[in-house]
């Protein structure tokens, strides 16, 4: 296997797993950033273009400067990379993002604080909370 197809194969194995754990509407660009969609992949929800390598050197660094190129100065964006030596069955895949992308990320799974609220709204969120456990165990049922 070349190069290219490796690295083809690398961006492939990875759309497949977005596509299944974070965004169906994932994709490969096609051409290799050759039009004004840049990168090898593009993650929609996240607005994120993507450069994959896999490569026995590491050169993040590099791979940074990139990625940064290819989202042109208006998308985020990402390394995802693969681990020298990790084993094929089952690699060590990394993935490099920006801190501030970073805590932008972290601070959506945050819960949000609402100070002293009044009884109604008290109220709503209780029931809020009771309805969503309800749904959470009939779709377990369902799976």
């Amino acid at each position: 296997m070349n190069t290219r197809q490796k690295g083809r194969f690398f961006v492939l194995k990875i759309i497949k797993i977005l596509k299944r754990e974070l965004d169906p509407a994932t994709y490969e660009v096609s051409g290799s950033g050759a039009s004004l969609d840049k990168g090898d992949i593009r993650i929609p929800i996240l607005d994120l273009v993507v450069e994959a390598k896999d490569h026995k050197k590491i050169s993040l660094a590099k791979w940074v400067r990139q990625s940064e190129r290819e989202g042109l100065g208006h998308s985020k964006t990402a390394v995802i990379w693969k681990m020298p030596d990790s084993p094929s069955a089952n690699p060590d895949i990394r993935v490099d993002i920006p801190l501030d992308y970073f805590i932008d990320l972290a601070n959506g799974y945050k819960d949000p604080k609402i100070e002293n609220p009044d009884r109604e709204t008290a109220w709503l969120i209780k029931s809020a909370i009771t309805i969503l456990k309800k749904l959470l165990k009939r779709l377990d049922r369902t799976n």
